[in-house]
């Protein structure tokens, strides 16, 4: 056992938590929850998704709450120590953080996504795996250059909801890839909830092993299944540190 001796936890209610939300929460729904998270100390709030709204009707306001976000009277004396992430699945996404950026209310952070499982990528992205990590190695360097960290995801790292089990090795190489094309840092995801305890505890093992250091690690985990908090202690018994969690 190797707990750790503090841990971060990043907050993604106003994105993730709200994806799937069948009814349009409201702009102010959402900038409200937002400064709450802030003001309670969260340091690092991921904030919504630049994708296309088409698709994705929830965040038809993004650039409206990161512009309501950014000039927040509530928060003014805080929002310059906290790290707003943005989720850019495609370039398109990327660019326009980018924009956003250069216009003053851009995100800190940008998120970027892989899956072990072909299809599944396919199926999330458009992309075959090949042609993502080279719009990726791309998309990174002009981020990086305006200012914007990136985040490497890995997915599908304990199973496919398509294809049925994955090999949790292939989710290390991804990782070593991510950080090899200049990603900031890579969080690991259970998108699904498909995970064991006893296979978070083998799977963060192993990525200890390789990297030692889990401060640039992130574990990202649902629970589907009942299996949330007892895959959380699986994740600390190994020693990582970052974490990341939705409200309700």
């Amino acid at each position: 056992m190797n707990y750790p001796k503090k841990v971060t936890i990043g907050d993604i209610t106003v994105r993730d938590g709200f994806q799937h939300e069948e009814i349009y929460i409201p702009m102010e729904a959402k900038l409200w929850t937002a400064e709450q998270l802030i003001l309670a100390g969260f340091k690092h709030v991921e904030v919504t998704n630049l994708g296309n709204p088409a698709g994705m009707p929830q965040f038809k306001d993004a650039d409206e709450l990161m512009k309501r976000l950014r000039t927040s009277k509530k928060i003014a004396h805080l929002i310059d120590s906290v790290s707003l992430t943005c989720v850019t699945i495609r370039e398109k996404a990327v660019e326009r953080a980018i924009e956003n950026r250069k216009n003053g209310f851009g995100p800190d952070r940008i998120l970027l996504m892989v899956s072990t499982s072909e299809s599944h990528h396919k199926k999330n992205s458009g992309l075959s795996l090949d042609d993502y990590w080279k719009m990726s190695e791309k998309s990174i360097k002009l981020a990086r250059d305006a200012g914007i960290k990136v985040n490497g995801t890995v997915s599908t790292i304990w199973g496919c909801p398509i294809e049925g089990p994955t090999d949790m090795k292939k989710a290390i190489e991804f990782t070593k890839r991510w950080f090899d094309i200049g990603a900031s840092d890579v969080e690991h995801a259970d998108h699904d909830g498909s995970a064991s305890p006893d296979r978070i505890y083998k799977y963060f093992s192993m990525l200890m092993d390789e990297f030692q250091n889990p401060q640039k690690h992130i574990v990202h985990l649902h629970t589907t299944r009942g299996w949330g908090m007892a895959n959380v202690l699986a994740a600390l018994q190994t020693g990582m540190t970052n974490y990341e969690a939705t409200m309700g």
